[in-house]
């Protein structure tokens, strides 16, 4: 059995070369989750899953494939190598193809992991136990949610001698509670490590909406000025992020399409994608074709400046490739929203007719190429007048477009938090948003 992930790489690079590829690279992925769910203020679930994945791309006379495997016992390496290279060789040429490039480069980034995240099953019950205790003292009646500890180690072999080893970690806690079946809060933290998961206040943010929540009404329909909390911004967000990847502007599916160098969103915003950041939860010193990961500044005072770039993408958009592949598409990896200069409560106060929105799912778009979507707020959302938070609201839905929504961004909080859930792929640290002129209409259908 071959258990170092290095030597998997070396193994399946062995039979790649015997049979002839010009290109290939070895991307061996270690991790271990401990994962523990609660409902109705009880623990329900707790396990941990370990898994290996070894993910290959091989490339010759213009052909290329790439596939996956968890089976990295050494004749099942070869017969996974083998059994791919055979039927790329079927494959037509394909147009898009870029060879890696020459010279071999080694990666290490100095340990900023935290070694015990998925591993401790003790740590990640505790945590939960903790938020429902909190959201009760809050108010809530009950409440559900999960925790999620992660502990990732990837290593990358490529055919022109490049090597990496890298290891993140991540936890991230996520708590809804309830005073009632219309009166809900979501409450979420998330972390690179432990120590730095507040699963405290987010019950407490969880348990307080819920309380606030009860006798909540419909709105009137018409235009607000809106203040998104992290959570609801994040999701817009990483949006963005996905919009930015020259893939998606090539498949004719993103809004930014043909504006490097114009304005896109308002002069206080700036928006950039970090390989790796200090308390970021996702990202790798290299990417998936061995190019080394950074900083990029996508958006620059309200101005796009970048697209996210592969070899493949950088080639035809005659540029460099942004470290941000991806064998198909460059993808974000951490999402950082510049900070603004102002507080919370100098937002709210700033509000003369306006809504809170903490926390929303079902974003949809009706046209990806305009940007144009629509999301369902949920789980403390407020009405605002005069500076005042008067009525807590329920049944709404909120319609804009991307880039008008951003383009009208008249306040960014100091405070950001980094924020990654179910709504939000990437990890994106973001502050509070204030915005002008949104549309919000009646949603029907079920209760929140």
């Amino acid at each position: 059995m071959v258990v170092d992930s290095q030597q998997v790489n070396e193994h399946a690079m062995k039979v790649a070369k015997k049979l002839g590829v010009e290109d290939a690279v070895f991307l061996s992925v270690v991790g271990s989750e401990q994962m523990v769910r609660f409902a109705n203020d009880s623990l329900s679930v707790s396990k941990r899953i370990e898994e290996r994945v070894l993910s290959v791309y091989l490339a010759r006379g213009g052909k290329r494939i790439v596939g996956g495997s968890t089976n990295v016992e050494k004749q099942g390496i070869e017969s996974f190598v083998e059994r791919l290279h055979k039927t790329m060789v079927n494959l037509t040429r394909d147009p898009a193809y870029v060879p890696l490039p020459k010279g071999a480069r080694k990666f290490t980034r100095p340990s900023a992991h935290d070694e015990g995240l998925g591993e401790s099953e003790k740590d990640v019950s505790e945590a939960a136990r903790v938020a429902i205790e909190s959201a009760r003292s809050a108010g809530a009646k009950r409440s559900a949610g999960a925790v999620e500890a992660t502990l990732a180690a990837t290593d990358i072999l490529t055919s022109s001698g490049t090597v990496g080893h890298d290891v993140g970690s991540s936890i991230l806690l996520n708590i809804r509670s309830f005073t009632d079946a219309n009166a809900s809060g979501h409450g979420l933290s998330c972390s690179s490590t432990l120590k730095g998961l507040d699963a405290k206040g987010a019950g407490r943010t969880a348990g307080e909406h819920s309380k606030r929540m009860q006798n909540s009404k419909q709105p009137s329909e018409g235009t607000y000025t809106v203040l998104m909390s992290p959570t609801v911004a994040s999701n817009l967000i990483s949006l963005i992020g996905s919009f930015a990847s020259a893939f998606s502007v090539e498949a004719g599916i993103s809004y930014l399409a043909d504006k490097l160098g114009k304005k896109v969103a308002s002069p206080s915003f700036c928006l950039t994608d970090h390989g790796t950041i200090k308390g970021g939860l996702g990202g790798r010193s290299f990417d998936d074709e061995g190019t080394p990961t950074q900083s990029t500044r996508l958006i620059q005072d309200g101005v796009l400046k970048s697209y996210l770039h592969n070899l493949g993408t950088a080639n035809r958009f005659k540029t460099k490739s942004t470290g941000n592949g991806g064998w198909i598409e460059p993808n974000p990896w951490n999402l950082e929203v510049g900070a603004g200069d102002s507080t919370y409560d100098e937002m709210v106060s700033s509000i003369k007719h306006g809504i809170i929105l903490t926390s929303n799912w079902y974003t949809r778009f009706s046209n990806y190429r305009t940007g144009e979507f629509s999301t369902v707020p949920r789980d403390g959302t407020y009405l605002v007048e005069n500076g005042e938070v008067t009525t807590p609201l329920s049944g709404l839905r909120m319609s804009d477009s991307l880039e008008r929504l951003f383009s009208s961004v008249v306040l960014l909080s100091k405070q950001r938090q980094w924020i990654e859930w179910w709504e939000v792929d990437e990890p994106t640290l973001c502050p509070w948003v204030l915005v002008e002129g949104v549309k919000i209409t009646r949603a029907y259908g079920s209760s929140p």
